[in-house]
């Protein structure tokens, strides 16, 4: 059952961000709202209902928490840019989730939102030097100070994990 929640294994923090790392990090981001389009695009009715594991999220609720979570993390950089170590506000991810426009609208609302949050994002993340990479921010829901660094690290993850979701639940 933990292959299924965590597909291509749980995000593991990384020690040391060398520059390779970094790039390579960046570059899932930069590529993630093609990737996603290109899963998507001929998506059903009947997909958009498939889940990944009894009791997970459907493919339509991922799609949506996959914006409304790089919407964060993009707010997320801005703070830590701008303020010293700023406490960023937590969200319940699964209560934002089941709101009722995330019923109502079609997924590509949070496709398009993708791709040009990740627009800003890209040319943002790619300005940082290495001063800026090491900028935190203090999550309290997991009591947690983490860098940019961290944040792109865990955001080429997210977006990997979340399409190996896609891809379970629309092949099962």
């Amino acid at each position: 059952m933990e292959h299924l929640r965590y597909p291509i294994g749980k995000h593991s923090a990384v020690k040391e961000h060398t520059a390779d790392i970094i790039a390579k990090n960046l570059n899932d981001i930069r590529i993630f709202p093609d990737n996603l389009k290109e899963l998507v695009s001929e998506l059903t009715e009947s997909d958009l209902s498939k889940t990944y594991r009894e009791g997970s999220w459907n493919v339509k609720q991922i799609i949506h928490h996959i914006g409304e979570s790089h919407m964060n993390a993009y707010i997320r950089v801005k703070l830590a840019l701008t303020e010293e170590n700023p406490t960023v506000k937590p969200y319940n991810e699964n209560l934002w989730v089941h709101t009722p426009e995330n019923d109502l609208v079609d997924i590509g609302v949070s496709v398009i939102l993708v791709e040009n949050i990740h627009i800003k994002l890209v040319s943002l993340l790619e300005t940082l030097n290495a001063s800026d990479l090491a900028r935190t921010y203090h999550n309290p829901q997991y009591d947690r100070t983490s860098s940019l660094a961290d944040l792109i690290a865990l955001y080429s993850w997210h977006g990997r994990h979340h399409l190996a979701h896609i891809r379970l639940a629309i092949e099962k």
